[in-house]
């Protein structure tokens, strides 16, 4: 038996814009601030670097990346994946319509792709396990 065990990842995201990536985040896909950090003032335009989350889903954002950054993919597993589709499109305006699909061709509609602002990849997937949040 190991003596050390290994906990979950904190994907980090880039983020280009301050405004519209908390629009995102917090008023559409309903996460929350944990905290925020800046080198200087806000008035200097220091960019942030933030932790945010929703249920166990905990993403960190860095204001810090250039635009040439690779984007990131983030798989982030929902129970009930249909009443949180539901959620969002409740939410959306304009050609934001989330919708759950089949992308592997299982007979089962399992997944919700969504681009952030930056262009990362949130891919919520249905977990048909018992999610504690």
């Amino acid at each position: 038996m190991n003596p050390f065990k290994i906990g979950s990842s904190i994907p980090v995201l880039k983020m280009l814009d301050e405004e519209k990536t908390r629009r995102f985040y917090m008023d559409f896909l309903g996460y929350k601030i944990d905290w925020e950090h800046r080198f200087e003032p806000v008035s200097s335009n220091s960019p942030l670097y933030m932790q945010i989350r929703s249920g166990e889903s905990v993403l960190h954002l860095n204001g810090h990346a250039d635009s040439d950054a690779p984007v990131t993919e983030v798989r982030i597993p929902v129970k009930e994946l249909k009443a949180y589709c539901d959620y969002l499109r409740e939410k959306s305006q304009g050609s934001e319509r989330p919708e759950v699909v089949d992308p592997r061709y299982s007979g089962e509609n399992q997944d919700m792709n969504i681009y952030d602002p930056s262009g990362n990849l949130l891919v919520f997937w249905l977990d048909k396990g018992d999610l504690s949040a």
